[in-house]
């Protein structure tokens, strides 16, 4: 994001963003930690997953992730 004046404003409106994904991802209404557990868990693997591509570690780091969240539910 650039810097300047209207910074402090898109990080708030980024934040809300984020907080509001998250809470759409918990299971109920009292979802505080587990949307963000969720959000964490799909970014992280996401993001690992695409640092291991052409590798087999990449479909196991999603397939992990993917059996995490559905215990979850």
């Amino acid at each position: 994001m650039a810097r300047g004046t209207g910074e402090r404003e898109s990080h708030r409106a980024y934040a809300e963003g984020v907080r509001g994904f998250a809470d759409r991802l918990a299971a109920d209404n009292d979802g505080d930690v587990e949307g963000i557990t969720r959000l964490c868990t799909m970014l992280g693997a996401l993001v690992l997953a695409r640092a291991t591509k052409d590798f087999p570690l990449s479909e196991e780091i999603l397939a992990t992730a993917r059996a995490a969240l559905a215990a979850s539910d």
